[in-house]
């Protein structure tokens, strides 16, 4: 068989798998699994007389020696009252080393730092990706627990992401984050842009939700709450953290490109959920991402680690190299690529 039929097969095996999570009756399947009606779904209205902070973070690997590698990783919060911006904090750019193997002490470090105690856990992932991830959550935690100290009660705490965490060391974090929220009367929620939630074996669950409000004739913004219906959503992406929220699928704006998983601590009541997707569709009018909660957006785009600032931190550890008597040979033996010299050609 010559390479193009292989390709062409290939494709076509990839586009019926894709076929299979997202079959044609999709939406036939979700109405009669979970039994939602156009009753299910609770619109909400845009209106919210408080304050919504929104935490997200970057992180950026800078240098990859195979061995370890050395990433940057930073968190901003954005909040927002009135339609009008009114505290926003960026953390110092953090330049750790994400080794990996058995334990890690930056990320020790800064834990410490932020949690006044040293994890619970060390940080012993092979791929220094998920490292980076795990020390990016650190500072996201500790900027969201600093707000929730200072905001008032009936404010909204939004996280990018969800309740869970993806490393054990964050466990009591996030506990004590939701405990601080529930004492100071702060509500708290996760906006998720992309999920791996599913239902029935497979089958991708917001546009199974969407498909269904559209068919229904639900007017926008809404909300549905996904775990109200028993057994309908595979637990397999939460075999090893427990399940702190309940899951909502959520249309914002009647202009919204698509909608979003939002998860909500189990215990509030419905008028507490209520007024969470009532501030988040009251922010999320913003022309450039419609539907989106903007504050969220002001967040990313502040944290965000982009290409200048990698090559800036790269030149930077470089020019201490030479102050330490290594030459570019040196440099090229730890860090260099033979993928650089390949994208010459």
């Amino acid at each position: 068989m010559d390479q193009r039929t292989l390709y062409q097969d290939a494709i076509r095996r990839v586009a019926g798998r894709i076929r299979e999570c997202a079959p044609e009756d999709l939406v036939e399947r979700f109405s009669a699994r979970s039994g939602f009606d156009a009753g299910s779904y609770r619109h909400c209205r845009p209106a919210f007389d408080g304050a919504v902070c929104a935490v997200d973070g970057s992180n950026a690997i800078i240098l990859d020696a195979g061995s370890f590698a050395v990433a940057a990783v930073r968190a901003s919060v954005s909040a927002y009252a009135g339609g009008a911006r009114v505290c926003h904090r960026t953390t110092p750019l953090q330049v750790v080393t994400v080794n990996p193997g058995a334990g890690n002490e930056d990320f020790d470090a800064l834990f410490r730092d932020c949690f006044c105690r040293p994890p619970k856990v060390h940080l012993d992932h092979d791929d220094p990706v998920r490292n980076t991830a795990v020390i990016r959550d650190t500072l996201e935690y500790w900027a969201a627990m600093e707000m929730a100290g200072e905001l008032e009660t009936g404010d909204l705490i939004v996280l990018d992401g969800t309740l869970q965490v993806r490393h054990a060391s964050h466990d009591e974090v996030i506990e004590n984050l939701l405990n601080l929220c529930n004492l100071r009367g702060v509500l708290i929620a996760a906006v998720t842009k992309r999920t791996s939630l599913t239902w029935d074996g497979g089958h991708p669950i917001v546009p199974a939700a969407e498909g269904l409000a559209r068919d229904l004739g639900v007017p926008e913004p809404w909300y549905l709450c996904v775990s109200a219906a028993e057994g309908l959503i595979d637990r397999e992406e939460t075999h090893r953290w427990k399940q702190r929220g309940e899951q909502y699928v959520a249309r914002l704006h009647p202009r919204a490109q698509r909608a979003f998983k939002v998860e909500i601590p189990k215990y509030y009541s419905p008028e507490m959920v209520e007024r969470v997707f009532s501030a988040l569709a009251y922010f999320a009018d913003d022309g450039r991402v419609t539907g989106y909660p903007y504050p969220l957006l002001d967040a990313h785009l502040t944290t965000r680690i982009g290409i200048d600032a990698v090559e800036q931190v790269r030149q930077d550890i470089i020019r201490n190299m030479d102050l330490l008597g290594m030459s570019l040979a040196d440099y090229t033996g730890i860090f260099g690529d033979y993928h650089d010299e390949f994208d010459r050609y």
